[in-house]
């Protein structure tokens, strides 16, 4: 086992470090490269929506691929192809030169980007780390990933307000998000060891199909149903609110940026206190707070038109909900996993993002172009809802399979 370090395995600061430089890296890319492929390639903002919602997709077949892909060769392997493939992506997109090359990339991003990385840090988190502390080593690494996420963007808007916004400086912020996953994957192959544990007894050993044997347990169904529900609301939001607050509440490109800045700054502050908390409770009855939190929040969008709405809406029970999702629902998958198949219930877990980013903001736009903003958040009040009918459910089964286990 790595040295221990301040109560957590050497991994898992190491994987804190790698956040912060990946995150950084595509905060360098993301806020500037709807802007690009626009303004700079021509490319119709609905086909830039396209190639968006095929990154989605492909995430999720990824999702598919890489957890039994982490069961089987360990945990590195997916890791490092993961942030080989960001950095040849990031690359390409600094070159393609129209739509098709464009939706060509992003698929190729969704496949071997963020998703399989995400799935595989996740299970080597879990492998190093007892139980009573997975919240916490999961918020530790997030809150690496939100400081570079925080980071990147600020410098991406210096370097291109400095340089004059040119395609030529967007093409060298794309370049040097590869540069980064670059230089995170060498340091994560000299630095980082395999954590997948040996397998023991000879049903760990068995090679059945682990993605069946997984979509079989109805635990984890319930899981992935409450989860696709809950990051539905989580995504939503993040594409929605920016567009709502300028076109329909008026509020001012600066006062977009405070929200946004406070929802970062509170995850910075507030993820480790909250992740303590999870440790020392339930999981779904986190994720049950976390669902009460997301309806609270859209309810004060259904209900105030303001920016102080929108500001205790999104920095207040928004980001409250989404540090609990965060790290309850993978120490939750986690915990739901037989050791051999953890990767796969990882993945299956991180792929509800992908599913739900595919389809929020296609509904959230179709009722937006309809001038209908609050039928957006009357459907996110029903989702928290079926969600928490989903969790309720979830507990119930542990506690059958709990008592016939006895």
């Amino acid at each position: 086992m790595d040295k221990v370090v301040g109560g957590f395995d050497r991994r898992v600061w190491l994987l804190l470090l790698a956040m912060l430089v990946f995150r950084f890296g595509q905060g360098l890319y993301f806020p500037f490269s709807t802007i690009y492929f626009h303004n700079v390639l021509g490319i119709p903002l609905s086909l830039v929506g396209v190639g968006l919602g095929s990154l989605a997709v492909a995430s999720v077949i990824s999702g598919l691929i890489s957890g039994p892909l982490a069961d089987r060769l360990g945990r590195k392997p997916p890791m490092l192809l993961a942030l080989g493939g960001s950095a040849a992506t990031f690359s390409l997109f600094a070159v393609v030169d129209g739509f098709a090359g464009f939706l060509a990339v992003s698929v190729a991003a969704g496949l071997l980007g963020s998703a399989m990385f995400d799935a595989a840090r996740n299970a080597m988190v879990a492998d190093v780390t007892p139980p009573g502390m997975r919240s916490r080593a999961y918020g530790l690494v997030r809150v690496g990933g939100n400081v570079g996420w925080a980071l990147g963007p600020m410098t991406a808007g210096l370097v291109s307000a400095a340089a004059g916004g040119s395609g030529t400086v967007y093409r060298a912020l794309f370049v040097g998000t590869a540069v980064l996953a670059a230089l995170v994957m060498l340091a994560l192959a000299l630095k980082v060891r395999e954590s997948m544990p040996a397998p023991g007894t000879a049903d760990e050993k068995r090679q059945v199909s682990g993605l069946r044997e997984a979509l079989s347990d109805t635990r984890l169904l319930a899981l992935l149903g409450a989860g696709v529900l809950l990051y539905y609301v989580f995504t939503q939001d993040w594409q929605t609110l920016p567009i709502y607050a300028s076109n329909f509440v008026g509020v001012p490109d600066g006062r977009i940026g405070l929200f946004l800045g406070a929802n970062g700054l509170m995850v910075i502050l507030f993820q480790l206190p909250v992740s303590y908390l999870i440790d020392r409770t339930s999981k779904i009855g986190a994720l049950l707070a976390g669902a009460g939190l997301f309806a609270a929040s859209s309810a004060t969008l259904l209900f105030t038109d303001s920016f102080l709405g929108i500001l205790v809406a999104f920095a207040g029970f928004f980001t409250l909900a989404e540090m609990i999702l965060e790290v309850a629902g993978p120490a939750l998958a986690a915990s739901l996993a037989p050791v051999r198949l953890r990767g796969t219930y990882l993945a299956l877990f991180g792929a509800c993002f992908g599913a739900s980013y595919g389809a929020s903001p296609i509904v959230a736009g179709m009722l937006l172009e309809a001038r209908l903003p609050d039928a957006i958040w009357t459907i996110q009040l029903v989702a928290a809802a079926l969600a928490a009918i989903g969790l309720v459910t979830l507990a119930g089964l542990r506690k059958a399979q709990s008592a016939s286990s006895k």
